[in-house]
């Protein structure tokens, strides 16, 4: 598994019985992969993001100025009735879901701009103190050739328009967000050689990364 980088976790509180996983990365990275995958082997439960029945998504890759705002207030409110729902059912069982609710900011410090962007931060703010952190967040990244290879590959209609400079601004947009994070436990992960869903030994290794960080 040569060349795959698992970073020094920091901030892992003590072992608890029942957790929240979060996975995050630019898109095509693999966070749904992942999620499901740790869902299936860890007997945790699966939360996913609302992407393929978004009414604005394939709009705002053609036209991200004028939908921009629709785009990012519809991720907003259902990431939000998401996290409600998820921080209920962490009380009972781990969890694992392929967003991080406060990654919302990333997006929308790219999308928006003037009055848009003032509105939604007063929306976002009174939502804020609602949310609860995860136990831990794996931050995925890859270069960017090949996350335009895996968007491509996985042949999703609504995301047939990234662009490479979207998707660029997007990836650096991420690695600034978590370059001085600490608001929980945070492990990166560098996806470039790892092949979590085609190879057992990929899947294995990720699946004692995960392990260990939660111990």
């Amino acid at each position: 598994m040569g060349g795959v980088f698992f970073a020094r976790m920091s901030g892992m509180p003590e072992e608890k019985k029942f957790a929240h996983i979060a996975i995050e990365g630019p898109i095509g990275v693999g966070k749904t992969s992942l999620t499901m995958l740790l869902s299936w082997e860890l007997n945790m439960k699966p939360f996913f993001e609302p992407v393929d029945r978004h009414p604005y998504l394939a709009d705002f890759y053609l036209d991200s100025e004028r939908f921009a705002f629709p785009t990012q207030l519809f991720f907003l409110v259902k990431r939000f009735q998401k996290q409600k729902r998820l921080q209920k059912l962490r009380q009972a069982q781990t969890v694992v879901s392929d967003f991080y609710f406060q990654k919302d900011l990333v997006f929308a410090a790219l999308n928006l701009q003037g009055r848009d962007k003032d509105l939604y931060d007063r929306v976002i703010g009174e939502m804020l103190p609602f949310v609860e952190q995860p136990d831990l967040i794996l931050y995925l990244d890859a270069p960017l050739a090949d996350l335009m290879e895996r968007i491509r590959r996985r042949g999703r209609q609504a995301e047939s328009s990234i662009s490479d400079s979207y998707e660029d601004a997007l990836r650096v947009a991420y690695q600034q967000f978590f370059q001085d994070f600490q608001q929980a436990p945070l492990l990166p992960i560098d996806t470039t050689f790892l092949d979590f869903v085609n190879r057992e030994t990929d899947k294995r290794a990720i699946l004692q990364v995960v392990r260990s960080a939660l111990r």
